[in-house]
């Protein structure tokens, strides 16, 4: 064979098309104990499986290619990501898929989590409220109270509009989510959609649960810190408190309020992606957060939520008032949320 037959065979062989390979996925469902699938898939088995039940009419693929992911596959891949906070190339690895399999799944996955929302994160009935009121009195002495309100930052890459909104106190991008839990640290509303550069005051102030409270459409008082105005449904710690009543009231908002700081630590250590930095546009970063909210109450339901309880982090020590509480102009309380605020310190305590 001459040399330029040689070539032409070469060449031949270089332009032949290159098959696509689809991996076999090994189950990991099966091959993994316990600790590594709830390492892997913050779920037990048997509540991992109730997750991809729920999503099975939005998920499930019915094309046939034997390239489509599996629910289970789909469930387990997004779980992976939003608990270990990995890139999607890795993921891809690991599922023996590509990069952009994994992204149109994540994608499904959040839309679908997200509707799902309102079945997970909402107001307590009339009788749940009866017994979380009860709760925070035998606990902390404070009537009429069902939840705690804070805001937490959630770093986020610098998006290419307005970038400037999204820098926090702390320096970095991020969105400020609202978040409000009741006595067993169960979400019961969440606002994630804030840029980073606003105030707590602010993201509850322009929500719906604002005015739902206000006009006494759902039940309840919350406490806040510092940074949210005193309200009739809202009671925060005195700045200066003078009398024995006075600074044993500030002492029980402030041992009640830590839950929530509490709370926020357990729920970026179950989900990492949003300890670190969540590599999304602001869009899709909030999906993200109401989606980890979503999955920190069903595994508050499940009871499979002690694993990470022992978490004892705060975002910032009890008392502390955020920065962006100083520079923001507060507007004087209503003369009738102050009379409140004073009939609970003179009452009870």
């Amino acid at each position: 064979m001459s040399l330029f037959e040689v070539l032409d065979v070469v060449e031949a062989y270089e332009r032949r098309p290159v098959p696509r390979i689809f991996r076999d996925r090994t189950c990991p469902y099966d091959t993994l104990s316990d600790i590594e699938f709830r390492k892997d898939y913050r779920f037990s088995r048997p509540v991992f499986f109730q997750i991809c039940d729920m999503m099975k009419d939005r998920l499930e693929h019915h094309s046939g290619r034997s390239s489509d992911l599996t629910v289970a596959d789909q469930v387990g891949i997004c779980i992976h990501l939003l608990g270990r906070n990995v890139m999607q190339s890795d993921a891809a690895r690991i599922a023996g898929c590509n990069q952009a399999t994994v992204s149109r799944a994540l994608e499904s996955f959040l839309a679908v989590i997200n509707e799902m929302a309102g079945r997970f994160i909402r107001w307590p009935d009339s009788e749940e409220c009866a017994e979380i009121r009860r709760s925070f009195f035998r606990a902390h002495g404070l009537p009429g109270i069902v939840g705690i309100i804070d805001g937490t930052h959630c770093k986020i890459m610098r998006p290419s509009d307005d970038p400037e909104d999204y820098i926090c106190r702390k320096t970095y991008p991020s969105l400020n989510a609202g978040v409000v839990i009741d006595f067993t640290t169960r979400i019961r509303w969440v606002c994630a959609k804030w840029p980073g550069s606003a105030h707590d005051s602010r993201v509850f102030k322009t929500s719906e649960l604002y005015r739902q409270l206000e006009r006494n459409e759902v039940q309840g008082a919350i406490i806040g810190d510092s940074a949210y105005a005193l309200e009739m449904f809202l009671l925060k710690p005195l700045n200066n408190p003078q009398t024995r009543k006075e600074v044993k009231y500030n002492k029980a908002l402030c041992s009640a309020r830590a839950k929530i700081e509490q709370s926020f630590g357990v729920l970026k250590r179950q989900w990492h992606i949003l300890h670190g930095e969540c590599r999304y546009a602001p869009e899709k970063a909030a999906q993200i957060i109401v989606a980890c909210c979503v999955l920190r109450n069903i595994a508050i339901d499940a009871r499979e939520s002690r694993d990470y309880d022992e978490y004892r982090g705060q975002d910032r020590q009890d008392g502390e008032v955020p920065v962006e509480a100083l520079n923001e102009v507060m507007e004087p309380p209503r003369r009738d949320a102050k009379a409140f605020q004073r009939s609970i310190i003179e009452n009870y305590f």
